[in-house]
């Protein structure tokens, strides 16, 4: 049970606060390479992007000794799960990484990135270079040579074990340095013959210590262009017209030579909705104009807070094994928020649904789950993260 923690929303979610040992692995977010997204640094350099979690003077820090980075890490380790540090991000710094990873530059970005692990005692990275590895148009706009990416890629991960692992802190009598990578499900109208993925995936994912896949948000759902209204991180129900679920995505992975237990599924403390035209999974979203997946607006404790959970009606889909609410009639807007855009079809996670993923896992031997982040399920009134709650019971039984 991996679960992300973003540094800049530290005040909403207090550190000392957090469970941790409801996750076996802590991923602080994070560093991103120089050349990316963030301003102020140059390819090869690793620019902080945790806002004031990784200042030392912050005044509001819970250990006057440390920055809240070092404060967090240092909990997860009193609690016996591993600390990971997220390097890079989604946009952007696929840009800065692809820039840092050019071969005679790559040996500095290296040296940066075990140097800040050792710096900060932290057991492993998360690889999160996201984009520019497939051929889009994006890619082609950024001219950026997918292949070559790939190659870098794949080259960073070789290069930054290695020069880590030459490194005491992890040597015996510490463990081998933890390199996970988070990348997406795939579609099953897309895959190679055989039911496969294409084979550099397979191969990113045989390189590193846990392959996640970011299954939440627009990693399973999609609107408009031939879709049918779907859901966040499914387990079952691809088809041609909703066409990907964590079910469908592993088998073609494994078929590719991934083992099961290397694999990781996504759970999303967010949501996503449609208009109000559309009122539940499976309806045809050519004329929807609605569709919104930010992950910071629609964060667990803003659907508590604005009322989504409170109002329309709850169904669970047996198929996908994924709850969500159906708001008829025209939709529901928070009274708190008039403005926002009205929601007919809103896919969330749950206790249930959490529970169903925990009991799958288990049962089919696979790696184990991302959470993306946990700081969004922490509900200030009562103190509570109920969603992390239920991702200790179901998935690790303490």
């Amino acid at each position: 049970m991996t679960g992300y923690y973003v540094g800049y929303f530290w005040p909403d979610y207090p550190p000392e606060q957090v469970d941790m040992r409801a996750m076996t692995h802590f991923v602080f977010g994070r560093v991103a390479p120089g050349g990316g997204s963030l301003p102020g640094g140059v390819p090869g350099e690793l620019v902080p992007g945790g806002g004031s979690s990784q200042d030392p003077h912050d005044p509001e820090r819970p250990d006057p000794n440390k920055t809240v980075e070092d404060y967090l890490i240092g909990r997860a380790h009193t609690a016996g799960t591993k600390a990971l540090l997220m390097l890079g991000g989604d946009g952007a710094d696929g840009i800065g990484f692809y820039k840092s990873t050019a071969d005679n530059i790559r040996p500095t970005f290296v040296k940066n990135i075990v140097d800040y692990l050792v710096a900060h005692d932290y057991d492993g990275v998360d690889v999160d270079w996201e984009n520019y590895l497939a051929d889009t148009q994006e890619t082609r706009d950024a001219k950026i040579d997918p292949i070559e990416a790939r190659r870098r890629l794949k080259q960073l991960i070789i290069d930054v074990r290695a020069a880590a692992n030459a490194r005491p802190r992890y040597q015996a009598p510490n463990t081998g340095v933890l390199i996970t990578y988070p990348h997406y499900t795939v579609s099953i109208n897309d895959l190679e013959p055989g039911g496969k993925v294409q084979q550099w995936q397979a191969d990113i994912a045989n390189l590193v210590d846990q392959f996640n896949l970011m299954s939440y948000g627009i990693g399973t759902a999609w609107n408009q262009a031939g879709w049918s209204s779907w859901f966040s991180s499914p387990i079952f129900g691809a088809t041609g017209t909703t066409p990907r679920d964590l079910d469908s995505s592993i088998t073609a992975y494994v078929k590719t030579g991934v083992p099961r237990e290397r694999i990781g599924i996504g759970i999303g403390f967010y949501g996503i909705f449609y208009g109000p035209t559309i009122t539940g999974p499976r309806q045809d979203t050519e004329h929807n104009n609605i569709f919104e997946t930010n992950d910071v607006a629609l964060r667990y404790s803003e659907l508590v807070r604005l009322g989504y959970l409170s109002h329309g009606t709850y169904y669970w889909d047996e198929i996908s094994q994924v709850g969500y609410r159906s708001y008829p009639g025209g939709g529901y807007v928070p009274a708190l928020e008039p403005s926002l855009s009205r929601a007919g079809f809103l896919s969330y996670e749950d206790e249930a649904s959490i529970a169903a993923k925990g009991k799958w896992v288990r049962e089919t031997k696979l790696g184990g789950a991302i959470i993306w982040t946990v700081n969004y399920g922490y509900l200030p009134g009562s103190k509570t993260n109920p969603l992390l709650t239920a991702a200790k019971t179901s998935f690790l039984q303490r």
